[in-house]
């Protein structure tokens, strides 16, 4: 793939489908005569400006889907119901303009198949395109519905209404079943000008038509819990459609480039920390029985630059500060007064306590996504991040007036939480504040594979298709496999993607729960039992105990077990997708309260959310705890308030607001 071929062909067609105005959505059809074009350029123009900018990105994936995702714990404020105005436009801009490229893709290829003056080939192809165009068009309203709500499905008239979401994506499924069907595996680009021109699939059918069958059981299964039969009726079709993504060679990617422009990559920015979340630590740690010394001698040579690392080099630099992570809890971070150093306010089990190691049992995957702190040296390839360049230990002073009072976080394994954590308790110990780098120095930081431009990103991996379809099986749908089979390969695929792969055997049969009561192996649903746990009193040095208490299930937005197949699927699927599809993970926690998400902790009442108090966690989980879409930007507003108004009233909300659930979403 030519990156500047991509660039030239996108340049090529700005002035066609470049728009501001709602009502530029969409172009008169018979406006512009396209017959010079090619269909697959306006395509390629759709993939790679939805790859998203450096301003659109850091806006966009990091600061709103992440966030709120539970990935990136360095929080913007968006994962507590906050909006921003300016970053919600963003999206809001870029998906309709994609659109509009999309719809230009297929506007060209039928003028250009009623034409005929194209061979048999280029015919042939170009019908072909338009499929590929109805089914990126649908993953992109994908992006907006599942963002805001409410959208237009009217593609062709000059001035578009807005529909409710049950509208959406019943049109999606539609189009989805329509493209699937139409498209012909006998026309694939052939030449190296067809072939540059697709950032994703370079025009390949059947990598296509894969998927759009991938797609269909996405949109398909995010009705399962307000339409369970329509999901059920269009996952079934979607099935007997094909196999859909299922191996490596089948991920909807596109090549990400250093620089300005559409191709840099979404996580890249140096300024932002993107730390492991609470939510993400808690999930991956004694996950999966994989011990820390195998992980970290990196057979897969994907985490350290010099890796493989021999045995003895492991237990040298890292076999201090591996610790059992079953038997053992961490710091408590109190006073020599006995105060609490962070707020107290949230049903996280291992809230209040500092990890000071790493776990001896932890998901192999985990340090692939994330770096652990004062381990950066060894992970850097392009110095392009900003990491902390001193490998000397940070300490946290847990009293200012007493240095013997600290904790070395070197290789330490925890993760910020969900919540306005920049309270003065935390802020002035080191613990969230990012001055001075002490975010890198404290916290695991996203890995440089991630940052450094050299990726590809994806947009919907095999494993997804696995998960989706243990799921569907899960529920007694048709899914054409078991879902314990399909559960493990989605696992297996992931664990290939990431070159992890010599984990899998141990790890699918692992018993061990993480710190939320969920374990790996499928047959294994006996619930957790709380027990007694060790901990570090830090102004005596002394070694206590205390009762470890998982969630109550009850409690959860789930609400019915923490270690059911349900939740074993989910979970999985979350840390699969981290950290390319915090949209997807975001989606699967509104509609069915899974994996475990903290309630959000605060020392401040949170102005956006909904019956969160100080005391609430102690009630029970809320769907009001959790920010459930984005605000429309003022833009909207301002140049269509009467569609505005419809949009909201769709939604059944008269004022704009952030915590209203999608039509989907659990209630």
């Amino acid at each position: 793939m030519k990156i500047n071929k991509i660039l030239a062909f996108a340049a090529g067609l700005l002035a066609l489908v470049a728009c501001s105005d709602f009502e530029e959505i969409n172009k008169n059809p018979k406006a512009a005569n396209a017959s010079d074009l090619m269909p697959y350029w306006a395509l390629n123009k759709s993939i790679i400006n939805d790859q998203q900018n450096p301003n659109d990105a850091e806006r966009v994936f990091v600061l709103y889907w992440a966030d709120i995702a539970r990935q990136d714990g360095e929080n913007s404020g968006r994962a507590v119901g906050a909006s921003n105005d300016e970053w919600a436009g963003c999206l809001y801009n870029l998906t309709r303009n994609c659109v509009n490229s999309a719809n230009l893709a297929i506007k060209i290829a039928n003028e250009a198949i009623e034409g005929g003056n194209f061979g048999e080939h280029e015919s042939g192809l170009f019908a072909n395109v338009r499929e590929f165009a109805r089914i990126w068009r649908v993953y992109l309203m994908t992006e907006f519905v599942d963002s805001f709500g409410s959208f237009t499905t009217d593609f062709e008239g000059y001035s578009p209404e807005y529909q409710s979401v049950e509208e959406c994506y019943n049109f999606m499924l539609k189009e989805l079943g329509e493209a699937v069907a139409a498209i012909n595996l006998n026309f694939s680009g052939e030449s190296s000008t067809e072939k540059d021109s697709d950032a994703s699939y370079q025009l390949d059918a059947l990598k296509w038509k894969n998927f759009g069958i991938s797609m269909w059981m996405r949109v398909a299964m995010r009705l399962s819990e307000v339409a369970p039969g329509t999901a059920k009726a269009e996952f079934e079709k979607a099935v007997a459609a094909g196999s859909g993504i299922r191996t490596t060679d089948g991920i909807f990617k596109v090549i990400e480039d250093g620089g300005w422009n559409d191709l840099a990559g979404v996580m890249s920015r140096t300024w932002d920390w993107q730390e492991a979340s609470h939510t993400f630590a808690n999930l991956t740690t004694n996950l999966g029985g994989a011990k820390a010394e195998d992980i970290l001698q990196d057979k897969g040579k994907r985490f350290y630059k010099n890796a493989p690392i021999k045995p003895e080099d492991v237990a040298a630099k890292y076999g201090p500060y591996i610790k059992d992570a079953a038997t053992y809890l961490g710091v408590h971070m109190v006073d020599k007064d006995g105060n609490n150093l962070y707020e107290e306010y949230t049903d996280s089990p291992t809230w209040g306590y500092f990890f000071d190691g790493i776990p001896s049992k932890l998901d192999p995957r985990a340090l692939a996504y994330f770096t652990l702190p004062s381990d950066y040296n060894n992970r850097i390839e392009t110095g392009y991040a900003s990491f902390p360049s001193s490998t000397a230990p940070f300490m946290i002073a847990l009293d200012k007036a007493n240095d013997a009072l600290q904790i070395n976080t070197s290789f330490a394994w925890n993760g910020l939480i969900a919540g306005y954590g920049r309270d003065d308790k935390a802020k002035g110990n080191g613990l969230v504040d990012a001055s001075g780098g002490n975010y890198g120095k404290t916290y695991p930081a996203l890995a440089e594979r991630y940052r450094n431009n050299k990726e590809y990103r994806v947009f919907f991996g095999p494993w997804e298709t696995y998960f989706l379809l243990a799921e569907a099986a899960l529920r007694g749908w048709n899914a054409g496999i078991s879902a314990e089979d399909a559960y493990n390969a989605g696992i297996k695929a992931s664990f290939e993607y990431l070159n992890v792969a010599d984990n899998y055997e141990a790890y699918i049969n692992s018993e061990d729960y993480n710190r939320v009561g969920t374990s790996v192996k499928f047959s294994h649903t006996a619930e957790p039992q709380n027990y007694t746990i060790n901990y570090t009193d830090p102004v005596s040095g002394d070694t206590k105990t205390i009762e470890y208490k998982y969630p109550e299930a009850s409690k959860t937005l789930y609400g019915k077990a923490l270690n059911d197949q349900l939740s074993k699927i989910i979970t999985q699927k979350f840390i699969a997708n981290t950290p390319w599809l915090p949209l997807e993970n975001w989606s699967d926690h509104r509609r069915l309260g899974l994996p475990f998400w903290e309630t959000p902790v605060s020392s401040t009442e949170f102005p956006y959310l909904q019956g969160w108090t100080k005391e609430s966690y102690k009630n029970g989980q809320q769907v009001g705890f959790y920010a459930q879409r984005m605000n429309y930007p003022n833009s909207f507003k301002n140049a269509s308030p009467a569609e505005y108004e419809r949009a909201l009233s769709l939604m059944g909300m008269s004022n704009e607001n952030t915590i209203t659930p999608l039509w989907w979403a659990k209630k």
